[in-house]
């Protein structure tokens, strides 16, 4: 299960609890991985920057920085508690923190026995994240939106791919600004839209993103928001005649296919909005 990157606000109010626990100081590396594990399964992981890749599985965090020069905060959730990380800026290989562990672990007896037993854990660390970024290439699928038309002078949404976790929903898309004027985007709302009346069309196969007109065939809907876990930009701001990458990460409503739409932010002419059968 791939977890996603993000940027997180975080208000001054909760700055100021955050302030009262201990920060432990992660040094990276860039094309380095380090990985964080806590003693219990991790619920959420946010960074305060986008110049680093956080994924998460299981009780372990993985951090990657994408850029030099750059620290941030990054907090990680469990069901009872809390950590904060200070992430470093990427520098030397050598001074790297490769394994960070909050989980107590059994006493060794010789120097020779610690280091072979760091030795293991670097490999087990290096092969789960294998494993796991693996697992989410393979479970990638790719939304079909070949019937989209971009509109001109507008800005619009396209799904690119989506991977189906246990409990949430993972879409990647791209932002494409045709308006005359820069664009912000900025976290959508999501819902889930139900169809109304018996004589409703079926919906269709999955991972297929719909346009307005094929929106239209269903008639009346109503919606139900649905929980926004994680967001992450390429590009914030996308200029006219750009296009910016990004990545949401969505509560899982059903099993079953459900028909989902991403309302963002308006450009100059209204509301931009994606709807797709995820």
């Amino acid at each position: 299960m791939k977890k996603v990157c993000l940027t997180i606000l975080i208000v001054s109010s909760s700055l100021a609890i955050a302030q009262q626990q201990p920060v432990t100081k992660v040094q990276t590396a860039l094309n380095h991985l380090t990985v964080i594990e806590v003693a219990e399964p991790i619920t959420m992981a946010a960074a305060g920057s986008e110049a680093f890749d956080i994924e998460r599985h299981g009780t372990r965090v993985f951090v990657r920085p994408t850029k030099s020069g750059v620290s941030t905060n990054l907090f990680v959730w469990t069901e009872h508690g809390r950590s904060i990380y200070e992430l470093q800026p990427a520098g030397d290989v050598s001074k790297m923190d490769v394994f960070i562990s909050a989980v107590q672990q059994p006493a060794v007896t010789t120097a020779t026995d610690s280091s072979s037993q760091e030795k293991e854990k670097e490999e087990d660390m290096a092969k789960a994240a294998e494993q796991a970024l693996s697992q989410t290439l393979l479970n990638a699928q790719h939304v079909n939106a070949v019937g989209i038309k971009t509109p001109k002078n507008r800005v619009s949404v396209r799904l690119e791919d989506v991977v189906q976790g246990d409990d949430a929903i993972y879409v990647r898309y791209q932002v494409t600004n045709l308006d005359t004027v820069p664009y912000r985007v900025i976290p959508p709302t999501v819902s889930v839209l139900t169809v109304e009346g018996n004589s409703a069309p079926a919906l269709p196969q999955t991972n297929v993103q719909l346009g307005p007109a094929s929106l239209a065939h269903f008639g009346k809907t109503s919606s139900t928001p649905v929980d926004l876990l994680q967001s992450h930009i390429e590009q914030e701001d996308v200029a006219p005649g750009k296009t910016s990458v990004g990545v949401l990460a969505i509560e899982k409503k059903d099993l079953s296919p459900q028909l989902y739409q991403f309302t963002f932010n308006a450009d100059s002419i209204a509301p931009v909005s994606a709807t797709a059968v995820l």
